[in-house]
């Protein structure tokens, strides 16, 4: 039951990935392979934002990440952060230098779980680099 954060699924639903991206490998691995793919329920709302982002940015145009909104909603991926993910999440940005709750509730969520967290954010990798179920798109 791996967790996927936001930089995940955003590599993999952005209108310009590529169809051989590092998260497209790594989703059709887990798929194939019969996981129950989980993340906390900010995973719909940050990967929303990055979209609009894209639009603002000139990255991809209004239609594009429309689309990309509908590919997000049919991921087979299922919310499963709960209150107490919330608060631990807190207590690991304090640990972690103050670092943003919102990257931590995944960290919480896969601790909690006992499994694997996912993650395309280099620098949130390097930072829990010494935690070894905290893994980069390569590390699959």
């Amino acid at each position: 039951m791996p967790v996927v954060d936001a930089s995940v699924v955003v590599d993999l639903i952005a209108p310009d990935v590529e169809v051989d991206a590092p998260a497209r490998v790594l989703m059709a691995k887990l798929a194939a392979a019969g996981a129950d793919i989980v993340a906390p329920a900010l995973v719909w709302l940050e990967t929303s934002n990055a979209l609009l982002t894209g639009i603002r940015r000139g990255r991809w145009d209004g239609a594009a990440a429309d689309a990309a909104s509908v590919e997000l909603d049919r991921l087979p991926v299922r919310s499963a952060d709960t209150h107490a993910d919330r608060e631990r999440a807190f207590e690991l940005a304090r640990r972690y230098d103050n670092w943003p709750v919102y990257d931590m509730v995944y960290v919480a969520l896969a601790e909690r779980l006992r499994t694997e967290l996912y993650t395309a954010d280099g620098r949130l990798r390097a930072r829990l680099s010494h935690l070894p179920w905290v893994r980069g798109l390569a590390d699959s």
